[in-house]
């Protein structure tokens, strides 16, 4: 597997729904606002009386104005009495569990919901909703086999077609126990019965495709992803990889682009790979615009690696003058001396020879140069410039000890010969 299988695959487990997604959405918010807002469901047998309506409609006044202690007191107060009836104490057991579900206590939850469905006091339709809700309550709790028992018992039980989030979380459940073509088959058909994709709903199909590497068919998917959810950076990241993987480099690069355009990259390491990306498709001058204000914000780390990276970003966009600052900084930072060659090079091209031959000597010292016969070579030209003649010629000759270099090294030797035997003639008019 190379590089960007892997990293693909590590997207897809990091960013796949996790077991609580459909408790979060589903029951969380929605039953326990349901409970909140709506009188205790009752079946053509049964009604609940006066006292215990009363109470029970106080608990759920209590829950919607997040008052949960409280809420649970006239509840406790039908189960501990025997004047009121099996089905009421049912339905105050219930109510219990939607009261600790809007705590996201699901632990108690599940017990109280398992509670009131063994009462056997319970309306057909309630039980229905009350196990679809245990099984998303034991996938939040990470139990996947449990969660798909009772759903498949959801589903038997079923007098109708069921809904596109039930196939949905039947997917996610399958997901979370790495089934994965029971996944596919799932949220394939809870996208087909939906007008429009969730979000999730197109997670649970990614992670299923990314898993089993079909990046083909995640490309599409993805490509429809970031059109529908353009702030959502998990999806300009995987779609990155995808194009990766196809060798589509440019494309990748706008997925890139796209990503920082939105402010998503905000590490230093995302913000300097995003740099490095400019520079790699020759847009210079953008990758150290990234960089300077990036380290201008403190966004990007100063490291000798980052200032390298500035000036090298500077130097070819040709604004020699403006890459001596990073250079300068890399040059005290490092222990080598290429820095200050590079800081030589960039004076040279601005003509400051003195500084030049300053910033050469320091690279020779510290040294650990690729080719020092090439930097003694510049000493000797910023020398020349500067009529350091002797200077000069000792310059050329440590550079005229490689091979590389010898032939340009003695021209110059020759060249500061004739010049300064012109000047002695001159002097003595010879």
């Amino acid at each position: 597997m190379n590089f960007v299988t892997l990293f693909i695959t590590a997207l897809a487990l990091f960013f796949a729904p996790m077991s609580g997604g459909f408790i979060g959405s589903d029951l969380g918010q929605a039953q326990a606002q349901k409970a909140k807002r709506e009188k205790p469901k009752t079946r053509r047998s049964e009604v609940l009386g006066k006292a215990a309506f009363q109470r029970i409609e106080q608990s759920q006044a209590l829950l919607g104005e997040e008052k949960y202690l409280e809420a649970f007191v006239p509840l406790q107060a039908i189960l501990d009495s025997e004047r009121f009836k099996p089905y009421e104490k049912a339905v105050a057991i219930q109510t219990m569990g939607f009261i600790y579900a809007a705590q996201g206590e699901y632990a108690k939850t599940i017990e109280r919901f398992e509670r009131a469905v063994a009462t056997g006091h319970l309306p057909a339709r309630v039980v229905s909703d009350l196990t679809y809700n245990l099984a998303q309550l034991y996938l939040a709790e990470g139990q996947g086999q449990k969660s798909l028992t009772l759903l498949e018992q959801w589903f038997a039980a079923l007098d109708g077609e069921p809904s596109a989030g039930a196939f949905a979380l039947r997917a996610q459940i399958h997901l979370g126990m790495s089934h994965l073509l029971a996944a596919e088959k799932d949220i394939r058909l809870a996208l087909s019965k939906a007008e429009a994709p969730k979000q999730q709903w197109t997670r649970i199909l990614l992670s299923v495709l990314l898993q089993q590497e079909r990046y083909k068919e995640a490309r599409p998917v993805l490509e429809d992803a970031v059109e529908r959810w353009p702030g959502v950076k998990t999806f300009w990241q995987q779609l990155t990889a995808v194009y990766y993987d196809a060798e589509d480099e440019k494309l990748a690069f706008v997925a890139q682009q796209a990503m920082h355009v939105q402010g998503m990259l905000t590490s230093s390491k995302e913000l300097s790979s995003m740099a490095q990306l400019y520079l790699y498709h020759d847009v210079p001058i953008k990758a150290a615009q990234v960089l300077q204000s990036g380290m201008d914000a403190g966004t990007i780390e100063k490291t000798e690696k980052n200032y390298e990276l500035l000036a090298q970003s500077y130097r070819h966009a040709r604004e020699w003058r403006a890459s001596i600052a990073p250079l300068t900084k890399a040059a005290k930072k490092s222990d080598k001396g290429k820095f200050y060659e590079q800081l030589a090079q960039s004076h040279l091209q601005d003509e400051e020879w003195a500084k030049a031959e300053a910033a050469l000597e320091k690279a020779l010292e510290k040294g650990e140069l690729e080719k020092p016969a090439d930097t003694w070579l510049l000493l000797g030209i910023a020398r020349v410039r500067t009529e350091k003649y002797d200077a000069a010629i000792k310059a050329f000759r440590k550079a005229g000890d490689d091979d590389d270099t010898a032939r340009d090294a003695f021209r110059w030797i020759r060249s500061i010969e004739r010049r300064l035997a012109e000047q002695r003639n001159a002097k003595t008019g010879g």
